[in-house]
């Protein structure tokens, strides 16, 4: 009996060694889904190595050498929780694989890069590499197994230059330290500051109903001396991938006029006038055109941007009679085709409680009985981002009977907005400070170096330096803003990209100064 026993186990214990070999097997192949490789889970890395950045890849229309080219000869190393990029080392690494059709990755991107790759099947492997679920870095691999490290829109062959990161790691940290402690010795390194602030501006139109236009400010300082402030229209926004410009056009819908929001990558070969895609809408300067659904922007961040949406009855007697307010948040990815994201997928279950509680409480305080919530998915899409003491929160709508007829309510919903929202939200200077210095302020904004402060008032933006918790005892700047003027972006920078920032800013739009900085006055 023991020895029957005996044999069932051993051939149980067999099979379960088996099965364990062929998962690992399964689990070094490269996917081809877009499946994250976390370390040190699974070793297999793509690039596992030191590697160099040797050429760029040059098009026909691209100068065979640019001044601003400093990455030729750059060193980066991947090892499994490890990378090495820029003379920096970045731990915590992941990787995220996939496998896409050539064409549509290039679809938005320089095409001319095409006739350098090789590729079967119409294929290529796409690796972008994370630290801390942050993106670092991407590079391709076409089918002779080449890879193309893809920056700034720029394309770099990489060539191996050793199996082993390690060593190169150590040296170029050890590099860095020395050379970061010779120059602070030398010379205190500059701090640089910058921010990028959308703002949505209210504008009369001919059909009495007011609508809104969008422009940025690009505000920076070294060393806490002001330079020149810049404007431009529109929105132009940082993300992980690059720069976007965020729009608003108008298109002719079955019932009127309608807002469209539109966004799209700014590439380096972008033309300010040229390069831009093509504007299909038209504005409404026609009382014979009515305007059935205006959208008013709230908030845009690096994924997401929040809007009002105002539909107006078209088919009543009252000129402006409006149908419908709602707040809806969407994936700047895809502005046009999605109807918002639910609180439930932007904060889980805890956001979804949020919501419900809110609404609970401000039914049993209004005074309407009998009010049921009937579709509860469109209710859950009913939220957007509101400033208030010098923070982002959520806030939520509802409208009792959906038909008009009742006022809508708005009620604050007790969460914080997660960091892939709202990636940076913190005061350098207290609420209470900055209004018993200044009573007419409404918002204040202040850098990660804690060097400057950017406060509105409803007729400027004032910039003060941060001394500190304590803003200095005069403005270095005074900048008129145009009546009801709101902030609905504040994108900070730092260090070096301060100036990768600002060269973009002016590359791609056409900026004019309304602050001429340390040596200078506000423009009119």
């Amino acid at each position: 009996m023991r020895r029957r026993m005996h044999g069932r186990l051993l051939v149980i214990l067999i099979l379960l060694m088996v099965l364990t070999v062929s998962l690992t097997a399964c689990s070094q192949a490269v996917p081809e889904s877009a499946d994250r490789i976390s370390s040190p889970v699974n070793l297999e890395i793509p690039a596992a190595g030191t590697w160099v950045l040797e050429r760029r890849l040059l098009d026909d229309t691209t100068e065979a050498a640019e001044a601003d080219d400093v990455l030729t000869g750059e060193t980066v190393g991947f090892s499994p929780d490890t990378m090495l990029y820029a003379g920096q080392m970045f731990r915590d690494i992941s990787y995220k694989i996939r496998r896409v059709n050539v064409h549509e990755y290039f679809l938005h991107k320089n095409r001319e890069i095409l006739k350098k790759l090789d590729y079967e099947n119409n294929e290529i492997m796409v690796v972008n590499v994370y630290s801390k679920d942050n993106f670092l870095f991407e590079f391709i691999i076409d089918s002779k197994g080449e890879k193309i490290a893809l920056v700034d829109d720029r394309y770099y062959v990489m060539r191996k230059v050793s199996e082993e990161v390690s060593d190169v790691q150590e040296a170029a940290v050890h590099e860095t330290l020395e050379s970061g402690i010779k120059e602070a010795v030398a010379h205190k390194q500059p701090v640089r500051s910058g921010l990028l602030l959308g703002v949505r501006i209210p504008v009369q139109t001919a059909d009495g109903l007011g609508d809104f236009k969008y422009g940025t400010y690009w505000i920076s300082c070294i060393n806490s001396t002001l330079r020149p402030v810049l404007y431009t229209d529109d929105i132009y926004l940082p993300r992980m991938d690059g720069f976007w410009k965020l729009e608003v056009e108008k298109k002719p819908g079955s019932s009127g006029l309608e807002d469209s929001l539109r966004a799209y990558k700014v590439t380096n070969t972008y033309n300010k006038g040229g390069d831009r895609p093509a504007v299909t809408g038209y504005r409404n300067v026609s009382e014979r055109v009515e305007t059935r659904l205006r959208r008013a922007i709230l908030y845009v961040g690096n994924d997401y941007a929040c809007v009002e949406n105002i539909i107006y009855d078209t088919d009543s007697n009252t000129a402006g009679a409006v149908f419908e307010k709602t707040l809806r948040t969407l994936p700047v990815d895809n502005l046009s085709n999605v109807d918002g994201i639910k609180i439930s997928d932007m904060a889980g279950e805890n956001g979804a409680m949020a919501m419900e509680n809110a609404i609970a409480e401000v039914l049993a305080n209004s005074g309407y009985e009998g009010i049921v919530i009937i579709d509860d998915d469109a209710q859950q899409k009913n939220f957007a981002l509101y400033r208030k003491t010098g923070h982002w929160f959520f806030k939520g709508r509802i409208d009792p009977d959906r038909q008009g007829h009742l006022p809508y309510m708005d009620f604050n919903l007790n969460l914080l907005p997660p960091a892939n929202m709202v990636a940076y939200d913190v005061l350098h200077v207290p609420w209470k400070e900055m209004k018993d210095k200044l009573p007419n302020a409404i918002d204040i904004y202040t850098s990660p170096n804690r060097d400057l402060a950017v406060i509105l008032t409803r007729s400027h933006i004032l910039l003060y330096t941060i001394e500190g918790r304590k803003l200095s005892g005069e403005p270095i700047a005074k900048i008129r803003l145009e009546e009801g003027s709101t902030v609905i972006m504040a994108e900070w920078s730092m260090g070096e990209y301060v100036a990768r920032w600002e060269n973009s800013f002016i590359k791609n739009n056409d900026t004019h100064v309304v602050f001429e900085g340390a040596s200078g006055g506000e423009a009119e």
